[in-house]
């Protein structure tokens, strides 16, 4: 048997060790979506859920995409789980299971089943609920990272907003047209 100097026996247990602590990091990582645990009392399907109510607030129409072009739903739902207290982030979970409940007591097995109409209908009072209730209510936060989502992605910065890359000289008072956009 060979002898081993302390430093050559710092150098092997030195890697031993890093090797046991970067090991479990970069399978954890590799792990598949559906095994990957959502934040806070969110569902993982909770994106597909607030994507679809961003869409019925923010529809397609002639003039831009919708809010489903503009892949809102991940931005929400990261913002949410990412950037919100958790007191919120719970608020709002537990909002989309009220939703659930109202979209099972309709009739309909879920939001994305139902018709835009039915939506917006639905939508409309759970607004008005959330208005009464001030802004502790989950709705709020919703359309708010909703618009957010959808002002600040390409298409709605570039396609529903009036956008200049690199504005001229600053002018306070710019008339509008009838049917134009605001600008971005």
């Amino acid at each position: 048997m060979i002898p081993m100097t302390r430093r050559e026996a710092l150098k092997t247990a030195s890697a031993l060790l890093g090797g046991a602590l970067i090991v479990p990091a970069v399978l954890t990582g590799c792990a598949p979506e559906d095994q990957k645990a959502a934040p806070k009392g969110l569902r993982l399907d909770d994106e597909a859920l607030l994507g679809h109510i961003a869409d019925t607030l923010l529809p397609t129409t002639a003039a831009s995409p919708g809010a489903a072009a503009a892949g809102v739903g991940a931005t929400m739902f990261m913002l949410l789980s990412e950037c919100q207290p958790v007191e919120v982030q719970q608020r709002v979970a537990d909002g989309l299971q009220e939703l659930r409940a109202a979209c099972r007591a309709r009739g309909v097995a879920g939001f994305d089943a139902m018709t835009q109409g039915q939506r917006e209908q639905l939508l409309g009072e759970i607004d008005a609920a959330a208005q009464q209730a001030g802004d502790k209510h989950w709705f709020a936060v919703a359309r708010g990272l909703a618009l957010h989502s959808y002002f600040t992605s390409e298409i709605g910065m570039t396609q529903a907003t009036r956008f200049v890359l690199v504005p001229g000289r600053w002018e306070g008072c710019v008339p509008l047209e009838a049917g134009q956009p605001a600008w971005g």
